[in-house]
């Protein structure tokens, strides 16, 4: 059985960020890294056991992928736009800035922290690891959530070792992860030893919190260079720890219980509700039901996954109804049945998603196309933007250029169309997933209950209280 919540005695923090390669190391995953320093420094914490490896450490090279489209001149944009690719536009490598790196992410050199600096840790100390990197699924199809970090080079960390680098700490560190990589959901086994479940809960006190599931990709590696178009988990779950968005602005801090202070359950709870990703983000507690409890089979006492949406708002948490109550809102979801009625809906929009049929050409697109073919009448060397006309018209006679496109008679209709968020059933559809996963665990944690295995109930019970700790606890 896990031990009390022990008083703690230091903080150490461990960032692993940034991609396997210049071409793979975009400027989201440098400012994911930026954006949790400025989290840490705003709330005060000790930082002076605070390392954070980076794609190629020290080194002078250009290893950040960035994307500014504003430094393109505006006719070059248009020019991509209605007549070539906007693809790449504004492309360009720099080194990276971020301060005080310990290194690069290549594999021996996340060993030798365990070894240098891990192995300093003692008896209430907390390791709070945050990896905002690459990720790629298990290459064994017998071992699927054996999955990786992305790391320099073109190496990779495997899940079983990273959990055996933990599994050396000492037995009364309290370990707390969040991971934002691909197939990041692989490493919720760390709560076991050595990432096995056969051989039993870690006797740490672990807890970690992921974009996604282990079959999954996550969303938000871009190289924009734009923060505020950033909609990936990170930039939910810190945001809800500090209070501010990555660009300054408050948000409304789901304290949802109301004890003043943002759990980290809190602020995974609220990256669920406000993320419009294509992410399926889980926490250790769920890897846990997932393995100890169970639904009813036949004349079975326990629960089923039908139940009503009364019986499971009874038993939910309060940050698990906040989710509930929020999605169903979000969905549209009513009544009593709102299970199988969000079940219905995911396996509708998976069967939709299957089709083959050509989706129509939008209206944005044709007025595109319409613009384009009028400008080619009027210069028909558009037909190739490396003619010599072409270049006159992004250079010498841009504003000529500017001006024919920008007062073209459906101009207007179309940058409204174009500028316009597009509906993405996918970002939809994996909201009902989200919706059914929470209610899953409401009703396995139940099932755990009356399963009456004490142990394992005590050992869920440790493992929901350590997931309910925040940056200052």
């Amino acid at each position: 059985m896990l031990a009390p919540l022990p008083v703690r005695a230091a903080d150490y923090f461990l960032t692993i960020g940034g991609g396997y390669s210049p071409a793979g190391n975009q400027a989201s995953l440098e400012n994911n890294v930026l954006f949790f320093q400025r989290v840490l420094d705003e709330t005060n914490l000790d930082q002076r056991h605070n390392d954070v490896f980076f794609s190629d450490g020290s080194a002078n090279g250009a290893d950040v992928q960035v994307i500014d489209p504003q430094t393109i001149p505006k006719a070059n944009r248009l020019m991509a736009e209605f007549f070539g690719s906007r693809s790449s536009l504004g492309l360009s490598y720099r080194n990276h800035r971020i301060p005080e790196v310990r290194g690069s992410t290549r594999p021996e050199n996340i060993r030798k922290w365990f070894d240098e600096v891990g192995v300093t840790m003692t008896t209430g100390d907390r390791l709070l690891l945050f990896v905002t990197a690459h990720g790629n699924k298990s290459a064994d199809s017998k071992d699927p959530y054996n999955t990786t970090i992305a790391t320099w080079n073109n190496s990779s960390i495997k899940m079983r070792e990273f959990v055996s680098l933990l599994d050396r700490l000492a037995v009364g560190v309290d370990v707390v992860a969040i991971m934002v990589q691909c197939h990041s959901g692989g490493f919720a086994k760390l709560i076991y030893n050595g990432g096995d479940p056969d051989r039993g809960l870690s006797p740490q006190r672990r807890c970690a919190f992921f974009a996604t599931v282990h079959d999954r990709p996550a969303a938000g590696c871009t190289p924009e260079v734009d923060e505020s178009s950033y909609v990936e988990y990170s930039t939910y779950f810190w945001a809800a720890l500090s209070g501010r968005s990555r660009t300054g602005d408050p948000i409304n801090p789901p304290d949802y219980n109301h004890d003043g202070i943002v759990s980290f359950d809190e602020a995974h709870a609220y990256t669920i509700l406000t993320a419009d990703t294509i992410d399926l983000p889980i926490k250790t507690s769920g890897e846990f039901l997932s393995q100890y409890s169970k639904f009813a089979e036949g004349d079975s006492e326990l629960l089923s996954n039908e139940e009503s949406y009364d019986l499971v708002l009874s038993l939910a948490t309060t940050t698990q109804a906040a989710i509930l109550e929020g999605l169903s809102e979000q969905l549209n979801l009513t009544g009593n049945d709102r299970l199988v009625g969000a079940w219905k809906a995911l396996e509708e929009g998976r069967r939709r998603g299957r089709s083959r049929r050509r989706a129509p050409e939008s209206s944005s697109e044709q007025l595109r196309r319409k613009i384009a073919g009028d400008l080619k009448r009027k210069w028909p060397e558009l037909a190739n933007v490396v003619n010599p006309v072409s270049i006159e018209l992004m250079t010498s006679r841009a504003a000529e250029f500017v001006a024919a496109i920008e007062k073209h008679r459906d101009y207007k209709r179309y940058r409204e169309l174009a500028d316009k968020p597009k509906p993405d059933s996918t970002k939809q559809n994996v909201k009902y997933d989200r919706f059914l996963r929470v209610a899953d665990n409401v009703l396995l944690a139940e099932n755990l209950r009356r399963l009456g295995d004490e142990e394992r109930i005590a050992q869920y019970e440790a493992l929901v209280a350590a997931e309910s700790g925040s940056l200052a606890q």
